[in-house]
């Protein structure tokens, strides 16, 4: 039996367990704590499908190197995207600590093959006034990617492709001053796809910093850098000619205009640069480079202290492995939120 098969029951039982421990856990002394919860929804129109849920996750903060199908159809859709994290604040003997888990869903109208769910838990210990430590586990199940040629019977039949993700990641934040906020990203995952695509099961590991300057009151400027290598079974499997193997470069700018006491606006651009190192003759993969350009535009407005509405613009223009196949998808948002 292939890890994949069992692994995601595991490591949902592993969340659950995790979660009840953290939920039960008492460091001592544990001066007071409270309980806290933030629900979101957002309705998106897409002009691509297929696109959709990688566009989303290009971000320093979420999974830049989800995999996708580039599909010569572009369906348009509606999705609705609940989510509802549950937050535990505690002040302990080492700091603040604040643990939350969050559930995300992806509810597609007219294509529901691609409904998916996205969850999350974390942990974030406050050392002191300065300096933050932040662990976090993501768990994205059994992904809806697209229809592709499958290689390993030989046939290059049609098949379903799915993946499921694991991710493991660690943050340290540091304010190096009153207008600089340092921070170190480290990742680890798994992905673990469908039988018909077991070559592509790919380890990857993700090293980057962040730094935020406030420049003005009202303006603020994140800047980011990641870099990730991913190593696939298929390196070793030549025989199916479909080596995933990559490394990957990407740069993010933001901006963050608070244009008033309620209202702010957040630009954000994002370069994703893929190199595959694939070196198997007759893989698609062979000497391809993915790269993508994306921006992101998001007015929000704080209704009160615990409601805030929202909506967003994001546009993404990619070249993929396939150069007949270039692609730019168009993404437009409304939501709101509050906090409980």
């Amino acid at each position: 039996m292939r890890l994949e098969c069992s692994f995601p029951a595991l490591a949902f039982r592993t969340l659950v367990l995790i979660t009840v421990s953290l939920c039960l856990w008492r460091p001592a002394p544990s001066v007071s704590a409270e309980w806290s919860a933030i629900a979101e929804q957002k309705t998106s129109y897409t002009t691509d499908a297929f696109q959709f849920s990688s566009a989303r996750r290009l971000r320093f903060s979420e999974d830049p190197s989800q995999p996708t199908v580039v599909s010569t159809e572009k369906p348009q859709d509606v999705i609705w995207e609940p989510s509802l994290e549950v937050i535990r604040s505690a002040n302990t003997s080492f700091g603040n600590n604040e643990v939350s888990v969050k559930a995300h869903g992806a509810l597609f109208t007219n294509n529901p093959v691609f409904n998916h769910g996205d969850y999350r838990i974390q942990d974030r210990l406050h050392l002191n006034a300065d300096t933050s430590v932040m662990v976090r586990y993501r768990y994205v199940p059994n992904l809806f990617l697209g229809p592709n040629f499958e290689r390993r019977t030989g046939t290059r039949s049609i098949q379903e492709e799915r993946v499921t993700s694991h991710h493991w990641r660690a943050e340290v934040e540091r304010r190096l001053s009153e207008a600089v906020t340092a921070a170190l990203i480290g990742r680890y995952g798994l992905r673990f796809y469908n039988e018909s695509f077991a070559e592509r099961d790919t380890k990857f590991w993700t090293l980057g910093p962040r730094v935020d300057y406030r420049v003005l009151n009202w303006l603020s400027v994140t800047f980011s850098y990641l870099y990730e290598r991913g190593l696939a079974d298929g390196r070793q499997e030549t025989q199916f000619a479909d080596d995933i193997s990559y490394y990957l470069h990407m740069v993010s700018v933001g901006t963050e205009f608070r244009l008033n006491s309620r209202l702010n606006l957040d630009l954000l651009y994002v370069h994703r640069r893929k190199t595959f190192t694939s070196g198997i003759i007759g893989d698609t993969h062979l000497d391809r480079i993915d790269t993508t350009h994306q921006g992101i535009a998001e007015l929000r407005y704080h209704l009160s202290n615990a409601a805030t509405a929202m909506v967003s613009f994001q546009y993404g223009k990619r070249t993929s492995t396939n150069v007949l196949r270039d692609f730019n998808d168009t993404i437009i948002s409304i939501g709101g939120q509050y906090r409980f």
